[in-house]
C-alpha cells in the first residue's frame, strides 16, 4: 500500500466537513471524538448494518439484492469508506445511507436530504462508480428518525460540491490550527453536536468578540452550548494492601480477600489511589480503553503522575505549546493572567473570610495591600518580577489564614506559617493534600485538552515536574484547595484523631482522607459563574474551559487568556 493509501478521508468524514469544517478539524485531525444521545442513537440505528455476520453477503429482499458493510477505496479520489448497503435492481446498483434523524422538508413539505449526508452519499456513490466501472445516477437516504427513504440525484453540481468538500478536507488536514467556529447565521448547528464542549464555538467567538450575527455590531450575547454537570464519580482508593480489579462491567476494590466495594465502570470518570495500593492489568487495560484516568500519589499524597490513554494523535498543539512558551513575551503575558486571577481570587477569600459586623474585608490592611499588587502585576516587565509579586501576595494572604479558622482554640487547628516537605502541622498537611489532588486534576485537564503537561510557561521546568498543570492550578487554589480546607476546620468535620504525627511530619489518616475526598469533590461540584463568559458551570468543568481557552491562546485562535476569577 502506498504512503498516499494511508491518508484516504473517511467518506462520513465528508459529511462533518459539509456540515461544519471545525467539527472534521477536531474529529479527524485533533482526533477528538466524544459521545453523546444523538451519536450513541446513531450507533443504535446501525446495529444491523454494522452485523459483521451479515457484512459483505448479498441478500434478496423483495426484488432487490442488498449487500451490507462493503468497504471501498480509491486512491484516485482521496477518499475510502464502508457503505452502509448496496442496493441492486432492475440491472441498476446504487448505495443506501442509514441516519439517525428525521429527513427535512423542502418548501412543500415533502422529505428532501440535508447538504451534509447528500455529500456523504455522492462520495459513495463515486466509489461505487470507480469499483463498477458503470454510473451511478441515484442513490438513497434512509432516515431511521422519521422512518424515510429518500432518493438523492447525483447531479454534476453535487459531484462538484462532493469533490471539493475533499480538497477541503485535504487543506484542514495540513493546517496547523482549527478554523473559526460557524458563523451566527449556522450557529444553530452547535446545539447538539457531541463536540461542543471541547469546540467551544460560543466561548471563542466571544473572545474574538465575532458578532452573534452579521447585521449585529455590538458585543455578542453568550448562548450557553456546553454541559454544565459532569458524569460519573472519582473512585479513590486510599487504603494501604487494597486491590483493584475488574469483574465483568464493574470494578471492584479487595482487601484481604474480602470485597469492600464494587463499582459500574460507566459511573466513574477517574480512579485515584494512594500508596501501597494494586491495580490489576486487565483493570488498567479496561480503564484505558474507556479513557477513564488512573491518578497515583504517594502515602502522604504527592502527586506522582498518571495511567491513562496515549495523547491525542495530532501534534499540532503540542508544537504550538512549546513554540509559544518558547516566547518570553508570550510567558510575561500568560504568568501576569495567571497570576492576578491568583492575587485577586486570595484577597476575594480575605475579605469574605474576615469581614464582620460594620466591617468590610476590604478595610484589611492585607486586602489593601494584595489590591496594590494587583496593580503591580499590571506593569510587571519580567517573569521574576510576577514570581516575586506573587510570593509577596502569599507571604500577605497566609499571614492572615489563621484567622480564617474558627475552629474552637485548643483542637489542634492552629495557624501560624505555611510550611511544607513535609507539613508539621493539621493545618498544612490540609493544604498539602488538597494542592495535590488540585494537581493531578489539573494534570487530567491538561492531557484531555493535547497538551504536553510538564512544559510551562511560569514555573520553572524541571525533571518530572508537571509545570503547566502547576500554572494552571493557580488560579483554583484559594476557590477550590483552600476552601475545601477552611470548611473542614470551620465546620468540625475533623478531629486531632483524623490525623497522624510521625517525627515531624503529619498526615490524615484513612478515614480523614475519606472525610476530605467527599469535601473535595463536593466542592468541585459547586457551580460558579465563569467571569468572561457569564453563565455558570462547576468549578470540575472550570478546570477543563481554562485549559482549553488556554490552547485556543497557544494556537493563535483568541487573542488572549484570561485567568478564573470568583466574582
Amino acid at each position: 500500500m502506498s504512503a498516499d493509501a494511508l491518508d484516504l478521508i473517511p467518506v462520513r468524514a465528508l459529511n462533518q466537513a459539509t456540515y461544519c469544517p471545525r467539527l472534521y478539524y477536531l474529529q479527524y485531525v485533533d482526533c477528538v471524538m466524544p459521545t453523546n444521545e444523538h451519536v450513541e442513537g446513531g450507533l443504535f440505528d446501525h446495529r444491523r448494518v454494522d452485523d459483521p455476520g451479515l457484512k459483505l453477503k448479498a441478500r434478496t429482499e423483495g426484488e432487490a439484492v442488498r449487500t451490507r458493510g462493503v468497504p471501498l477505496s480509491s486512491e484516485k479520489l482521496g477518499v475510502s469508506g464502508v457503505l452502509d448497503q448496496i442496493e441492486e435492481k432492475a440491472g441498476e446498483r446504487y448505495p443506501v445511507e442509514t441516519k439517525h434523524g428525521t429527513a427535512p422538508r423542502d418548501a412543500d413539505g415533502r422529505p428532501t436530504t440535508w447538504d451534509n449526508d447528500a455529500v456523504q452519499l455522492c462520495a459513495q456513490a463515486l466509489l461505487l462508480e470507480e469499483q463498477s466501472g458503470q454510473t451511478v445516477t441515484r442513490g438513497f437516504q434512509f432516515y431511521a428518525g422519521s422512518r424515510e427513504r429518500v432518493m438523492v440525484e447525483f447531479t454534476e453540481d453535487l459531484r462538484q460540491k462532493t469533490l471539493g468538500v475533499i480538497a477541503l478536507c485535504r487543506e484542514l488536514s495540513a493546517a496547523d490550527k482549527p478554523p473559526p467556529p460557524l458563523p451566527g447565521e449556522l450557529r444553530h448547528r452547535c446545539f447538539g453536536c457531541s463536540l461542543a464542549p471541547v469546540c467551544l464555538p460560543e466561548e471563542t467567538l466571544y473572545q474574538l468578540n465575532v458578532p452573534e450575527k452579521p447585521e449585529e455590531v455590538s458585543s455578542p450575547t453568550l448562548v450557553r452550548v456546553i454541559p454544565g454537570s459532569d458524569d460519573g464519580a472519582v473512585l479513590y482508593v486510599n487504603e494501604a494492601g487494597s486491590f483493584v480489579g475488574k469483574r465483568s462491567e464493574h470494578l471492584v476494590v479487595k482487601k484481604d480477600g474480602r470485597e469492600m466495594t464494587r463499582v459500574p465502570m460507566h459511573a466513574v470518570r477517574q480512579v485515584v489511589v494512594f500508596g501501597n495500593v494494586q491495580v490489576s492489568t486487565q483493570a488498567l487495560q479496561t480503564l484505558v480503553e474507556n479513557e477513564i484516568p488512573v491518578t497515583m500519589l504517594t502515602g502522604h499524597g504527592k502527586f506522582i503522575g498518571g495511567f491513562q490513554s496515549p495523547p491525542k494523535k495530532n501534534v499540532h498543539l503540542r508544537e504550538a505549546q512549546f513554540q509559544r512558551f518558547a516566547d518570553p513575551a508570550a510567558c510575561l503575558e500568560l504568568a501576569k493572567d495567571v497570576v492576578r486571577a491568583k492575587l485577586a481570587n486570595q484577597r476575594a477569600l480575605l475579605m469574605r473570610s474576615l469581614r464582620s459586623d460594620g466591617e468590610r474585608g476590604s478595610e484589611e490592611r492585607a486586602a489593601r495591600d494584595m489590591a496594590d499588587l494587583l496593580k503591580r502585576v499590571e506593569k510587571a516587565e519580567s517573569l521574576d518580577t510576577v514570581l516575586g509579586l506573587e510570593g509577596q501576595g502569599a507571604a500577605l494572604y497566609f499571614g492572615e489564614f489563621g484567622r480564617f479558622l474558627k475552629a474552637t482554640p485548643g483542637r489542634g487547628f492552629d495557624f501560624t506559617a505555611r510550611n511544607r516537605r513535609p507539613p508539621k502541622d493539621p493545618v498544612n498537611a490540609l493544604l498539602s493534600f488538597a494542592y495535590a489532588l488540585l494537581a493531578k486534576d489539573c494534570f487530567a485537564a491538561a492531557c484531555t485538552v493535547g497538551f504536553d503537561p510538564y512544559k510551562g510557561f511560569f514555573h520553572v521546568n524541571r525533571h518530572g515536574k508537571p509545570s503547566l498543570a502547576l500554572d494552571l492550578m493557580e488560579e483554583f487554589r484559594p476557590v477550590i484547595a483552600d476552601s475545601v480546607v477552611i470548611t473542614l476546620v470551620n465546620n468540625e468535620m475533623l478531629t486531632p484523631a483524623d490525623f497522624l504525627t510521625w517525627k515531624d511530619a503529619v498526615q490524615l489518616t484513612e478515614s480523614g482522607r475519606r472525610t476530605f475526598f467527599q469535601a473535595y469533590e463536593q466542592r468541585k461540584a459547586t457551580e460558579v459563574t465563569h467571569p468572561v463568559y457569564g453563565y455558570r458551570m462547576s468549578y470540575s468543568r472550570m478546570l477543563e474551559v481554562q485549559a482549553r481557552m488556554l490552547a485556543a491562546f497557544v494556537r493563535g485562535t483568541t487573542p488572549r487568556y484570561t485567568g478564573f476569577t470568583v466574582r
